[in-house]
């Protein structure tokens, strides 16, 4: 029980700093649960699961490792302290910002919260990239990544095909 209590402490910390999205959650989870509860390379593992299924990324991995840690329990603690927050700041800044849209204050705060979400993503990008390193298909995999950046990026492919394309390719290359 006291697991469930701390997991749900710190779900609630995440998500009153996981401002610019459900990514910019990942490294602040990460801060919170490696290495209390899981190692580096099992929370590298449930971010790949996180964003091979649709859904709200921070809800979908703070809800596996609830139930890595505690079960059914952690998993409900972790998705209500990680949701939480968020929903009652947004509900909260959308009237100020509604307030004190025509202020250039405002259009300022909002594009520095864009810049820390984007410094946030790269940050998660790059702690990944360690353990695609230290794998023995670290060479494929970092030529994945790259294609898999490129098709999206450049070509505009659909992240999901994107996400079946990888797979395909990681069962018959990596």
């Amino acid at each position: 029980m006291a697991d469930v209590i701390v997991l749900f402490v710190s779900c609630v910390r995440v998500g009153l700093l996981a401002f610019g999205g459900g990514n910019s959650a990942i490294p602040l989870l990460e801060a919170e649960v490696v290495p209390r509860w899981l190692t580096a390379r099992e929370y590298s593992e449930l971010v790949s699961i996180n964003f091979g299924l649709p859904g709200i990324s921070m809800m979908k991995l703070a809800g596996m490792i609830g139930l890595r840690v505690a079960g059914m329990p952690g998993l409900f603690a972790a998705t209500v302290g990680i949701a939480a927050p968020g929903l009652l700041l947004t509900i909260a800044c959308a009237q100020l910002i509604k307030r004190g849209q025509d202020y250039v204050v405002v259009e300022r705060v909002l594009t520095a919260m864009k810049y820390a979400a984007g410094a946030l993503l790269a940050s998660s990008a790059l702690r990944l990239m360690p353990a695609l390193r230290v794998s023995r298909q670290g060479v494929a995999g970092l030529l994945l990544v790259v294609a898999v950046f490129v098709m999206v990026h450049k070509f505009k492919l659909n992240p999901a095909l994107a996400i079946l394309a990888s797979m395909a390719a990681g069962a018959l290359i990596l």
